[in-house]
């Protein structure tokens, strides 16, 4: 196994669950014969193998052992069953910052941190200067890091774990710090490593990074292995999941949602079945965000392809169409129904409402339901967005005009596709109206 870095063998990590601390005291007095925790299952039975100079992903939503995986990897933690193996010198970046000493200058922080990972001060001289250079701090080197930005702070933090030069690199997350220029000097840095042969397992909700970066992919769902295989494929189980997540009933919101009764023009809607069925699929108290005044508030939500069809994947220049269904809690008269996008650096690239495209919506009386549809083409390069869709109204707000009643969170992203066709149809973020005109006279 001489060509392999890493490799996991039905690796489990419990933890305990007391609900006080004088629970885990009677247990320990006991001598394990009063039984006061509960058992809690981070990974269970976890295998993979990653062969050297590979680029391994591993993806999953919040809370689905990925941290744990790799805190045990890197040694951090230990394992209840199961045996894995770390061939070659590692390195792991899994907290921006671990060890730095707030007192300690920039360059004496560079040394210290580095002797702790098992690097002498030569290996770090040596690389010293690429060290500074890719965290250009200037003269704040010889500076306690207490006085430093958290921007200066996270550059030097990265720069350090980028030039040490492993066999084997540990990162996660560390791709979503600092601002867009660091980040994609990270990017670059990343690539420049997977040239040079070193063994690299990333952590990221960055789905994009992820199909870059990786040559393979893993989904971790409940602390146990889902898919593995080619980045693209297991991205895509990876929105499944989020989808399911996002659409599961709670026991406060199992009620069955009703459609609104058909209405004149232009309320009155084509729904298709499959759409009908969605909506009336109870969202998560978790999807609607705290900040809203309640006043109104989306009682079901999806999303579409034009012809109707349940999609959140369009090429570029292709629509998607969203789906609102709102009920009012309070009467109101001025409803205004919009979406934002972001892209992932989290840059809002568009946002449009109801009242943007002078669409005056009808009054809703308390408990009235609407049913809205908002078609979007979207000429974005390809990519992911994450969309905030909600509801609020046009007066009361401050500073600025608007309420908001209601908003959803933690929606799988949209993902853009390129557009088939030899030419790119344009470059840079969004494809802008263009105008062009010609002659052979002059």
């Amino acid at each position: 196994m001489t060509d392999v870095a890493i490799h996991v063998q039905d690796l489990s990590k419990r933890f305990k669950l007391y609900g006080n601390p004088w629970d885990r005291v009677l247990e320990w007095v006991s001598g394990g014969r009063l039984v006061r925790h509960d058992d809690f299952w981070a990974l269970r039975d976890v295998s993979f193998t990653v062969r050297r100079g590979e680029c391994l992903g591993v993806i999953g939503v919040n809370g689905a052992g990925k941290t744990t995986l790799l805190k045990i990897l890197s040694g951090a933690l230990w394992p209840t069953g199961g045996v894995f193996r770390v061939h070659g010198r590692l390195a792991s970046l899994l907290e921006l910052g671990t060890g730095f000493n707030p007192e300690l200058t920039g360059r004496a922080n560079v040394f210290q941190s580095a002797r702790l990972l098992g690097f002498s001060r030569a290996d770090v001289q040596g690389r010293l200067r690429a060290i500074l250079d890719f965290a250009d701090v200037g003269d704040f080197i010889d500076q306690p890091v207490k006085r430093y930005s958290s921007g200066m702070f996270v550059r030097l933090a990265f720069a350090l774990f980028a030039h040490l030069e492993p066999d084997v690199y540990i990162v996660d997350e560390a791709l979503a710090v600092g601002d867009i220029f660091f980040q994609q000097k990270c990017f670059r840095r990343l690539r420049e490593l997977r040239r040079q042969g070193c063994t690299i397992l990333l952590v990221s909700h960055d789905m994009e990074a992820v199909t870059h970066l990786c040559d393979r992919a893993i989904l971790l769902s409940g602390g146990k292995l889902t898919a593995e295989g080619d980045p693209p494929s297991v991205v895509h189980d990876y929105f499944a999941l989020m989808g399911q997540r996002f659409m599961a009933g709670t026991a406060e919101t199992d009620r069955a949602v009703q459609l609104p009764a058909g209405a004149a023009s232009p309320s009155a809607l084509d729904v298709p079945e499959p759409v009908r069925a969605q909506l009336q699929q109870p969202l998560t108290s978790a999807a609607h965000a705290e900040s809203g005044g309640g006043a109104a508030t989306i009682v079901g939500f999806a999303v579409t392809d034009a012809e109707g069809r349940p999609s959140w994947a369009v090429a570029s220049g292709g629509s998607l169409r969203f789906w609102y269904l709102a009920e009012a809690r309070s009467a109101i008269a001025d409803l205004n129904v919009g979406i934002h996008f972001y892209d992932r650096r989290g840059i809002l690239v568009f946002a449009v409402g109801t009242a943007n495209l002078g669409h005056a919506l009808p009054a809703l009386a308390p408990g009235e339901r609407l049913l809205c549809t908002m078609s979007v083409t979207l000429e974005l390069q390809p990519g992911e967005y994450t969309l905030l869709p909600q509801v609020g109204g046009l007066t009361g707000g401050s500073p600025e005009p608007g309420v908001l009643h209601d908003r959803l969170q933690g929606l799988p992203p949209v993902l853009v596709t390129a557009r088939p066709g030899p030419v790119t149809p344009f470059y840079g973020l969004v494809n802008l109206p263009v105008q062009v005109a010609w002659t052979t006279e002059v």
